[in-house]
């Protein structure tokens, strides 16, 4: 029982990808559902996606406050100015805003995968991940698992939870990669401590199987029980199977 992240949003989209876990088939009676990760793609509404990418330069503030004030063509136009010379915020807003077709510019997906790859190629986290979202779902680019696990390795190195907990399903499902029982571990524990929900219960899962690391029911239904305490309804249905709720 696996999951998978989608882009960066205040509140997610879901995609549910394939995985059999054969401990969830054997207490529930049903097949295993992916577990998933609590983002979509963009990385929020528009006036969120782009408050939280405000840049110290003025010209991003000018182009914020015209683009919540209703004059979207002026702020894409200062974007668009801002990230022909260089600046990651701007490269990310216009990523976003052609990807959704938003701001008084039609949807784009090349030019999205553009300018995400010109702020990705900066360091810039949530860049990063969403072009590792594209290429893992071949949106405006060839599907490349591979090049997905690149972006979303620099992302998770940067402490982005959602990357480190795709890193990890595709690990254990060995998607664009050798099955990896121990990094998968690794990388959901990481996503486990920033409090990710989805990675707290996939790790459960490997605890309570003894995959890549050893066995430890305590510890199992420990990580359970923090999923569960934040909604995520997986970990309530199998703690309630287990008469552990």
């Amino acid at each position: 029982m696996y999951g998978f992240s989608r882009e960066t949003r205040t509140r997610p989209g879901r995609l549910v990808v394939a995985g059999v876990l054969g401990f969830w088939a054997l207490v529930t009676g049903v097949p295993a559902q992916a577990a998933l990760s609590g983002s979509a793609f963009p990385a929020a509404q528009a006036g969120q996606d782009i408050r939280t990418e405000e840049s110290s330069i003025s010209s991003n503030q000018v182009a914020l406050s015209q683009f919540n004030t209703g004059h979207r063509n002026e702020a894409v136009r200062l974007w668009q100015s801002q990230a022909e010379r260089g600046d990651t915020a701007a490269q990310f807003t216009l990523g976003v805003l052609y990807n959704r077709g938003d701001g008084g510019v039609a949807r784009d997906l090349m030019q999205a995968v553009r300018w995400y790859r010109k702020a990705a190629e900066q360091g810039h986290v949530i860049a990063q991940y969403n072009l590792g979202v594209l290429y893992a779902t071949g949106t405006g680019v060839t599907r490349d698992p591979g090049a997905a696990m690149q972006w979303w390795r620099m992302a998770a190195l940067q402490g982005h939870a959602e990357a480190q907990f795709n890193l990890g399903l595709f690990y254990a499902e060995g998607n664009g990669v050798q099955p990896d029982p121990a990094e998968a571990v690794k990388w959901w524990g990481m996503a486990a401590n920033q409090g990710l929900a989805e990675a707290q219960f996939n790790l459960g899962l490997m605890y309570m199987k003894g995959e890549g690391i050893d066995e430890n029911q305590d510890e199992a239904v420990r990580l359970w029980r923090l999923s569960a305490s934040q909604g995520f309804t997986q970990a309530i249905a199998l703690l309630k199977v287990l008469s552990l709720d």
